[in-house]
């Protein structure tokens, strides 16, 4: 009878195994092949219009001994769910090229070893130069060392479409463009590195990154955002913040908060409304303040719209701030300084303003000095009312002078004397002269 039993489990295995071998693969579909290397490679280049579709079992399924799967210039691709569960030698997943690609739930979720053993490999996964339609919600999770995105558009970013992930190294979003992004799209994992560099983004919501750890560099630059809401990027733990070359139309209050184990840097960003407390979201971690020191926070060579001296507040316990040439979008006035005077007392020179008479940017503390106070504020009036003064009485002085000389010239008389002399005076006399018969006697 138990032997029996055990026939009848064979038979059954084999069977499987025997249909699994009839059903064909996407090996066997015309514009994939799986090489050597056990990599499954697809490449429409020549029809760009064809589809991919990436699943998990069936007929055109991606084979359990696929090691990477490649998709190269194909009109549509998409993964279907659960299509990497089962691929435990599976390490590489590139998308390159492809016009609508579609990232459904838990098609990219690969966790074939257990949570502790830290040291087996995991994924990278790579997007570049093609639009994404859709990256579905827990779309990636699990074991992945990279995610890099390069050059695409994406659509539609889903609430918790990486999240839960382990050993990840780094995430590069590098000259993207991104139309829609959902709360919380990276949630909850630790990755070395977090890079944004490039593209454009419309508005950065909230928690768009929630519980991260960084445990080395997070850098966000040259991005063009319309808007950052408050606690878009909670993140902790990184040793560099490096914030550079972005264009930002409105930086809420607590857009960065960020518990660093480093020096922050925001340098050389454009910025047209910065709220109130900006940047009172970074902190220092305690334990290293207690031991190191205070980290810097550097506002290095940025120019800043709409802004008023209290977006500027920041968590002094953990944090010392530098500002090195901060350009206010205003031009130079005596209120301006006032306003900014408490700033100005700590950060000497570097708060700058546009000087209309100069055309270029000053320090504000230069301007205060030649320009500002009692005296110096009435200083240029005095000056231009003297001058004015002064072109009146010329031209008093000039007008009474040429009535002078032309009344000189009105006076003077040419006289002809009977000498036959000519004489000129600027007096009149008169001469009276005697006729005399003359005489005829010769």
């Amino acid at each position: 009878m138990r032997c029996a039993t055990w026939w009848q489990v064979l038979l059954a295995l084999s069977a499987h195994s025997l249909a699994q071998a009839i059903v064909p693969t996407i090996c066997e579909e015309k514009y994939c092949e799986c090489d050597s290397f056990t990599r499954v490679i697809c490449n429409c280049a020549e029809n760009n219009e064809q589809e991919v579709t990436l699943r998990p079992d069936g007929a055109y399924r991606v084979p359990s001994t696929a090691s990477a799967i490649i998709v190269n210039s194909c009109n549509r691709v998409q993964f279907l769910s659960d299509t990497a569960r089962d691929l435990i030698h599976l390490r590489t997943v590139e998308v390159r090229g492809c016009n609508h690609v579609v990232i459904n739930e838990r098609a990219l979720a690969w966790s074939p070893f257990p949570r502790e053993a830290e040291m087996n490999p995991g994924l990278r996964i790579s997007i570049h130069n093609s639009t994404v339609n859709e990256i579905s919600s827990h779309a990636i999770q699990g074991r992945v060392d990279d995610i890099i995105i390069t050059g695409s558009r994406i659509n539609n970013l889903k609430p918790f479409a990486f999240s839960s992930l382990i050993g990840v190294k780094n995430v590069e979003l590098i000259d993207n463009v991104y139309d829609t992004i959902e709360i919380q799209p990276f949630k909850k994992f630790t990755t070395i590195n977090f890079i944004m560099r490039g593209g454009n983004i419309g508005t950065l919501p909230s928690r768009f990154l929630s519980n991260v750890d960084v445990t080395d560099l997070f850098q966000m630059e040259y991005v063009t955002i319309n808007n950052i809401n408050s606690l878009t990027f909670l993140v902790n733990s990184p040793k560099r913040v490096v914030i550079e070359g972005n264009v930002i139309g409105t930086l809420e209050g607590d857009g960065f908060h960020i518990l660093t184990r480093g020096p922050i840097t925001f340098r050389n960003n454009t910025v047209k409304t910065v709220a109130r407390g900006a940047f009172l979201g970074f902190s220092s971690d305690w334990k290293l303040v207690s031991v190191t020191g205070r980290q810097e926070l550097l506002i290095d060579n940025n120019t800043l719209g709409e802004l008023v001296p209290s977006a500027l507040i920041y968590n002094s316990t953990t944090l010392s701030m530098r500002i090195d040439s901060l350009n206010l979008n205003e031009t130079c006035t005596c209120d301006l300084a006032e306003g900014w005077r408490e700033i100005l007392n700590v950060q000497s020179g570097a708060i700058m303003c546009w000087y209309y008479l100069e055309n270029h940017y000053v320090s504000l503390r230069t301007f205060v000095d030649s320009r500002c106070g009692e005296f110096k504020q009435t200083f240029w009036i005095y000056v231009v009312i003297g001058i004015v003064l002064a072109a009146i009485v010329a031209a008093v002085i000039t007008v009474i002078i040429v009535r002078r000389e032309n009344e000189k010239k009105k006076n003077k008389i040419q006289i002809v004397l009977p000498d036959g002399k000519t004489y000129r005076e600027t007096e009149v006399h008169i001469i009276v002269e005697r006729a005399e018969l003359l005489s005829t006697d010769f």
